[in-house]
C-alpha cells in the first residue's frame, strides 16, 4: 500500500488511527500497540501477501537472538557465537533478495560459468527493516538493554506503518520509550493537525511535482539517441529536482503520520541542496542511513582513529558499501565510490588548511551531486558516460531541443521556467519539517492543507511508487 493512493488515504488511515486511540482507551496499551503491529503487516502485504512471511521470519528470529543474547554473560563462548549467527542471518537475508543474481551475474562475467539467473523479486523495505534489527543484535551483544523487550513492542519497533519500507532507518533507543509513554495512546489535537499538514506537503510533492518532472528525466535517461547539451542538462537537472521531492516528500509524509500517532520520527531529510560542501550534504541527505553507516560501518573500521590515511580508508570503503545498499548494480557501487573520494578529498583538503567561499562550496557540491546522479540513474556505466559527454557537447545549443522531452500539453518555456523555479525553491526555502517545528493550527494552515490535500487526491488516479522503495 502507497502513502499516495485512496485506500490509504481514505479507509487505511482513518481506520487505524480511530482504533489505535480507542483500544488505547477502552482496553489499554498492550491491545493498541498489537492493532498497529496488525495494521502495519496489512499495509506491507498489502500488494503481495507473500512478503509477510519474510518480515514476520525476520522479526520472530531476530527477537530471538536479541533474547537470549541478553541474557548471557559478557565475553561468553555462546553469547559470541549467537551474536555471529544473528549478524549472518541478516546478512544472509538481504544477501539474498537483493544480491544473489548480481553476485551469479558477476561470477558468470569473470570465471566464464553459465549459472541461471534466480529472478529474486526484492521485497519491500527489506534493507531497512534488517539494518534496524542488525542495530539491536549488535547493541544486545554490548550490553546496551533494549527498553520494554516485549515481543509486541519489538515487532511495532520494526514494522510501524510510517517507516518500514522506506524509512527513516530508527534506532530502538530512540522510538520503543515514545511507545511506552501513556500519552502516546491519547490523541493530540496539535499533533493530529501538525501530522496532516506534514502529509499534505509530502503528499503535493511527491504527486504533483515529482511525479510530473519524473516523465521528463525518464524520456532523457531512456532515450536511445545521443542528447544534446540543453536536453543533457535539462534531464540531469529534472532527475535531481525528482530525487529531491520524492524522497524529500515521504519523508515529510512519514514524520507527519509519525506524529499523528503522537511519535516523533527522526530527521532524515534536512535540505541537502544547500550544503556547502560534501560532508555537510551527508549530514543533511538521508540522516539515517548515514548515521546507521557511521555506527556499524565506519566505526568498526576504526573512524578516524588511526591516522589520516586510515581514516580515508575508512570512508572510501564506507561509501562503497552505501552504494551498494542502494542497489545490485556497479552504477550504484560507483556512486558510492564517487562520493567517498569526494569525501577523502575534502578530508585532505581541510588537513591541509585550506578554505572556501561558502556559495563557492554550495555551488561545487551542487553540481558534483547532480553529475553523480548521473550514474546513480544510469542503466549502465556507458550510458551514464554518454550522457556526462552530452553535458558538455558545444555542437548543438539550441534550447529549442528540450521540446522532444515534455509533453505536448505543457510549453516548453514552462518546463523550463518550472525546473528553474524547483531548483531556486530548493537551494533557498526552508523545508518543511522545519516549518513543523514552529506549526500552529490557524485558518491559514487549514486552508493550505486542504488546497495540498485536494490537489494531490485529484492526481493520484496515475501515481507512481517512491523511488527509495527500490533500495
Amino acid at each position: 500500500m502507497l502513502f499516495s493512493s485512496y485506500e490509504f488515504m481514505l479507509f487505511f488511515l482513518p481506520a487505524v488511527l480511530a482504533g489505535y486511540f480507542l483500544l488505547g482507551r477502552v482496553a489499554g496499551k498492550m491491545a493498541a500497540h498489537f492493532w498497529l503491529v496488525a495494521a502495519s503487516l496489512l499495509f506491507y502485504g498489502w500488494f503481495k501477501p507473500w512478503y509477510l512471511w519474510i518480515i514476520l521470519s525476520s522479526v520472530i528470529v531476530n527477537y530471538a537472538f536479541v533474547w537470549k543474547i541478553e541474557r548471557l554473560p559478557a565475553g561468553g563462548a555462546l553469547r559470541k557465537a549467537l551474536f555471529a549467527l544473528g549478524i549472518l542471518f541478516n546478512l544472509a537475508l538481504i544477501g539474498y533478495y537483493k544480491y544473489a543474481d548480481f553476485l551469479l551475474a558477476n561470477c558468470n562475467a569473470l570465471l566464464k560459468t553459465d549459472f541461471p539467473a534466480l529472478h529474486v523479486l526484492l521485497p519491500l523495505g527489506i534493507s531497512f527493516f534488517t539494518f534496524q534489527q542488525i542495530s539491536c543484535v549488535v547493541d544486545a551483544y554490548k550490553g546496551v538493554r533494549l527498553a520494554n523487550l516485549g515481543f509486541v513492542n519489538y515487532a511495532l519497533f520494526v514494522t510501524f506503518f510510517p517507516q518500514l519500507v522506506a524509512g527513516p532507518i530508527v534506532h530502538h533507543q530512540e522510538m520503543m520509550p515514545q511507545f511506552d509513554r501513556p500519552e502516546s495512546l491519547k490523541p493530540d489535537w496539535r499533533h493530529l493537525n501538525c501530522g496532516l499538514h506534514l502529509l499534505a506537503v509530502g503528499l503535493f510533492k511527491k504527486l504533483v511535482i515529482a511525479d510530473q518532472v519524473a516523465i521528463w528525466a525518464a524520456r532523457g535517461f531512456d532515450s536511445p539517441d545521443p542528447l544534446t547539451f540543453f536536453q543533457a542538462w535539462f534531464v540531469a537537472l529534472a532527475y535531481m529536482m525528482q530525487l529531491y521531492f520524492d524522497f524529500s516528500g515521504y519523508c515529510d509524509m512519514a514524520m507527519g503520520l509519525g506524529k499523528m500517532f503522537n511519535i516523533n520520527l527522526p530527521i532524515n531529510f534536512n535540505s541537502p541542496y544547500r550544503a556547502t560542501d560534501i560532508q555537510d550534504f551527508w549530514q543533511r541527505w538521508h540522516i539515517t542511513l548515514g548515521r546507521f553507516m557511521s555506527h556499524y560501518v565506519y566505526f568498526p573500521l576504526g573512524g578516524s582513529r588511526h591516522g589520516l590515511f586510515r581514516t580515508c580508508l575508512n570512508l572510501l570503503a564506507t561509501f562503497l558499501v552505501s552504494g551498494l545498499w542502494h542497489g545490485a548494480g556497479w552504477t550504484y557501487v560507483l556512486w558510492g565510490g564517487m562520493h567517498g573520494v569526494a569525501l577523502v578529498l575534502h578530508r585532505l583538503w581541510n588537513a591541509a588548511g585550506f578554505s572556501m567561499h561558502r556559495r563557492l562550496g554550495r555551488a561545487l557540491t551542487f553540481l558534483f551531486f547532480l553529475f553523480s546522479l548521473v550514474l546513480f540513474r544510469s542503466s549502465t556505466v556507458d550510458h551514464a558516460v554518454r550522457i556526462w559527454r552530452s553535458l558538455f557537447d558545444f555542437s548543438n545549443m539550441s534550447y529549442e531541443t528540450i521540446r522532444v522531452l515534455v509533453r505536448p500539453d505543457f510549453s516548453l518555456h514552462a518546463s523550463i521556467l518550472l525546473i528553474a523555479a524547483l531548483t531556486v525553491i530548493c537551494l533557498t526555502c526552508k523545508n518543511a519539517v522545519k516549518l513543523s517545528i514552529s506549526f500552529r493550527p490557524t485558518w491559514v494552515r487549514l486552508a493550505e492543507t486542504v488546497f495540498l490535500l485536494t490537489w494531490s487526491i485529484l492526481t493520484m488516479a496515475r501515481i507512481s511508487p517512491f523511488i527509495y522503495f527500490n533500495f
